[in-house]
């Protein structure tokens, strides 16, 4: 364990010194300054308290205010004669963490720079937990390089420094509570809470209570107070998702907050403020939810201050293969497995998909495939038929038909034996499964109706073929 510095400031050689021995007994590094000029100089060496005599107190209370200037989380122990209180109550107004009236009580001081000390290390902790927490949401650890996510980016970045309303709009799937996060722990918000509400999980007559707190005996079973995410996210952020599930009377409400941050719990009449922000996120187009009276026009506009699209995973597939490697990276400690490999086949096959679940799919997806594969990197027959097909209806893995062949329409075996009759059944099958796979665009389930063979016959099929050649 590192070993904790005390700064001690005291312009009687004896005192400090006196000081200096006690505080050193319990295993501090201690330095002790007659000068609080030189102490002040050193105050980047970030020690972990500082014990100083602010006598006289019209110099020593200056001193003060310009170590709270030069570093606010350093805790600073005052020591002053018992005949000059109000000093000591002015250092404590002025952000002493606490004082101390000489003569000095060798175990009260040992016992104050010890909670001193602690207070600092617990300040420490939560300050890089915040930087953690910065760098795990910031924008930047989103994955995406495609030009609309360069673009989302740009929206985060500019966004983050002002306190304005955000709306964001996106399909189930696509991110929109990590760009949420991402604002906040990027903003000057970020050391206070972030708090989500799922605002279409939440029963109707309950959300009140969720959003503002209720009092004891408000209602039935309100066997006790409880505060409400308005007051656990004061100095923080407010992130409202599916803001678009909210009922019409909790709409009326909600609005009425954002007029003056202003609200009372459930059974008060006391009203209550708070310093927060707010951020909603939906998949419905709100504006036409805003035309056919489902959601509240003024409300609409208080939320969309500041809008920012999310775009499907279909409409940036150059992020497809940089959220695979993520993923499997995620997974390889949860599974064990340390696969990072995807075959381009199986690749090819993941850009194609549409991904109508967005990222949450591809999530979804790669963790159910890494659990069940038994090789050394995911091939294609490891994925999903529905994806599999996307590689299968393009033919490469397959030698192509003959020209003669390919102009053949509504290809079934019979005419194919036909024309081809110095070739084996499993070769004249073949030729007749890939015609009409061609023939219907690489969609197997057409080919396979046309086929008159079941859409598990056609994959198993295809699966033999790419085997074998």
């Amino acid at each position: 364990m590192t070993q904790q510095t005390l700064f001690i400031v005291d312009n009687n050689p004896g005192h400090g010194s006196q000081i200096n021995s006690w505080l050193s007994e319990q295993g501090y590094q201690v330095e002790t300054f007659s000068d609080g000029e030189l102490c002040l100089n050193q105050i980047d060496e970030n020690p972990s308290a500082i014990c100083m005599n602010i006598e006289p107190a019209s110099k020593g209370l200056d001193l003060l205010k310009r170590f709270r200037l030069a570093n606010r989380d350093i805790p600073v122990v005052v020591l002053t004669d018992e005949k000059d209180l109000s000093a000591a109550v002015e250092a404590m107004k002025l952000g002493a963490f606490d004082y101390m009236l000489k003569p000095l009580d060798k175990i009260r001081l040992q016992t104050t720079v010890a909670k001193a000390v602690e207070m600092n290390t617990m300040v420490q902790k939560i300050a890089s937990l915040q930087g953690e927490l910065q760098q795990t949401y910031g924008y930047k650890n989103i994955v995406g390089q495609s030009l609309p996510m360069k673009q989302v980016f740009a929206h985060i970045e500019k966004v983050s420094q002002i306190n304005i309303n955000v709306l964001i709009l996106g399909e189930s799937g696509t991110g929109k509570e990590l760009v949420a996060r991402a604002i906040h722990y990027n903003s000057s918000y970020k050391a206070g809470n972030f708090v989500a509400i799922n605002c279409g999980a939440i029963p109707e007559a309950l959300q009140e209570s969720e959003f503002f707190g209720h009092e004891k005996g408000s209602f039935t079973g309100a066997d006790q107070g409880r505060i409400g995410k308005l007051e656990l996210a004061h100095g923080g952020t407010l992130f409202l998702d599916e803001v678009g599930e909210m009922p019409a009377n909790m709409q009326v409400k909600l609005l009425r907050f954002l007029q003056d941050k202003s609200y009372e719990r459930v059974g008060s009449n006391k009203k209550n403020r708070v310093d927060l922000r707010v951020i909603s996120a939906t998949n419905k187009d709100l504006e036409t939810e805003v035309e056919r009276g489902a959601f509240r026009s003024d409300l609409f506009y208080r939320l969309m201050v500041y809008p920012i699209i999310l775009p499907p995973l279909r409409e940036r597939q150059d992020d497809i293969p940089p959220l695979v490697n993520h993923f499997l990276k995620k997974f390889q400690h949860q599974t064990q497995k340390h696969i990072n490999t995807v075959t381009s086949h199986a690749m090819e096959a993941l850009i194609r998909y549409p991904w109508p679940g967005n990222v949450r799919e591809l999530e979804n997806i790669l963790y159910r495939t890494l659990v069940q594969t038994r090789t050394d990197a995911i091939q294609i027959e490891d994925l999903p038929f529905k994806i599999q097909e996307q590689r299968l209806g393009w033919n490469e893995d397959f030698p192509t038909l003959p020209q003669k062949q390919a102009n053949v329409s509504n290809a079934t075996p019979a005419k194919v034996r036909n024309e081809t009759q110095d070739t084996s059944f499993k070769e004249i099958e073949k030729q007749a499964i890939l015609q009409a796979i061609e023939q219907h665009q690489g969609k197997l389930p057409e080919a396979a109706k046309s086929l008159g063979i079941s859409r598990a016959t056609i994959y198993r099929k295809m699966k033999r073929y790419r085997k074998t050649s």
